[in-house]
């Protein structure tokens, strides 16, 4: 015996179509920022390329800058991944509360990767550099042994800066960042620097 199922109104899902409920937010609600994560993920992918373009001219008998130079493009790579991923689930918007407590972790992950950099000598590149003696070693060293620490700092920020959240949440997920960011900024213009042969 057969049931005869009659055909769905032109227009209207079938009976097994499945029927997405639309999210309606809140007026104001804090969401993740897609613009931001977008952005993150460019910036990741300008720094790949660069730094990518600074290795190709390093000295073939430099295996350790060689080294670092690829573990830096791997956290980069990395943070393209997440923030591209993160920004296409984020555009759905759903809704968050106006602060969260991985902005924090965040800048602490950022510090603890600022305080590597510092032990594995970047003060002193930073010495070197000015009169004329940097060296690559030294201005990236701490990046790539913190990598996890400044990459998770990114992550967090990223993912944790409300678009219409707190001022308090969003200002401490843009200390992280900026620190985060100097740091790999500044072993990739090292990075340049050196595959130039302007530096040791």
């Amino acid at each position: 015996m057969t049931i005869d199922v009659p055909p769905p109104v032109p227009g209207e899902p079938g009976p097994t179509a499945e029927r997405l409920t639309p999210i309606v937010l809140p007026a104001g609600a804090p969401t993740r920022s897609v613009v931001l994560l977008v952005v993150v993920a460019i910036a990741a992918a300008v720094g790949l390329i660069a730094n990518t373009v600074g290795l190709v001219g390093f000295p073939s008998n430099a295996p350790v800058e060689q080294i670092y130079a690829l573990g830096i493009n791997v956290d980069l790579l990395a943070i393209i991944v997440v923030s591209g991923v993160g920004a296409l689930v984020s555009r759905r918007g759903y809704p968050l509360r106006a602060s969260t407590a991985i902005t924090t972790i965040a800048v602490a992950f950022a510090a603890a990767a600022g305080v590597v950099w510092v032990l594995a000598g970047g003060i002193s590149s930073l010495v070197g550099l000015a009169i004329g003696s940097g060296r690559y070693m030294y201005a990236s060293g701490g990046l790539f042994y913190g990598g996890a620490l400044w990459v998770l700092a990114v992550i967090f920020a990223s993912h944790g800066y409300r678009r219409g959240g707190s001022r308090q949440n969003n200002v401490i997920a843009f200390v992280a960042l900026g620190v985060a960011g100097i740091l790999a900024l500044y072993a990739i213009v090292s990075s340049v620097l050196y595959g130039l042969g302007l530096t040791d």
